[in-house]
């Protein structure tokens, strides 16, 4: 009898101590977005900062902020994912955030264009082309977590937003010859 009390004891403070998804409030997602946007100004920085051929403190601060960036994009997604539906005043709040993020990530790619012929000459285009596959899947993730989530009015948008950057990502991957 104390041998099933101790196993039902056991099982229970194993639930207890179980780490339980918790559910994301629309601020944490606003901070997410906050600071995927930072992410992403440093990355822009660190494209544009590359001249001539790229040098090893050149590659890597890009190595660097490339790191950054997809940590905070992955957590932006999880966290995305881990929240309930948006209430419409949240909603309208997160779709500016994410415009504005879509207009930073196509001008980051435009940026990154200018910048093949510095990358090819230094013979980085294959780690760029990797790049550019891991962050074009990880930015569809990162859309198609939003659209489950957002009010019904906003759909649309970040569907189109989303086109937008894949859009913007395949003239990047055509620019490297990914």
């Amino acid at each position: 009898m104390q041998l099933s009390q101790i196993a039902i004891l056991s099982l229970f403070g194993f639930a207890l101590a179980t780490p339980q998804q918790q559910k994301r409030a629309a601020s944490d997602i606003e901070g997410d977005i906050s600071t995927l946007s930072s992410g992403l100004t440093a990355f822009h920085t660190a494209i544009k900062d590359l001249s001539g051929s790229i040098e090893d403190d050149q590659a890597t601060t890009y190595l660097t902020t490339y790191a950054g960036l997809m940590a905070s994009l992955k957590e932006a997604t999880s966290h995305i994912k881990s929240a309930d539906s948006l209430a419409s005043s949240d909603s309208e709040t997160i779709h500016s955030a994410v415009d504005s993020l879509t207009t930073e990530v196509v001008d980051t790619l435009k940026d990154a264009n200018s910048k093949a012929s510095i990358v090819a000459s230094s013979d980085y285009s294959s780690q760029v082309c990797q790049a550019l596959s891991t962050l074009t899947t990880e930015t569809d993730d990162f859309y198609d977590a939003l659209e489950d989530i957002i009010d019904s009015d906003y759909v649309s948008d970040v569907d189109d937003f989303q086109s937008t950057v894949e859009s913007s990502f395949s003239t990047t991957k055509s620019t490297y010859g990914c």
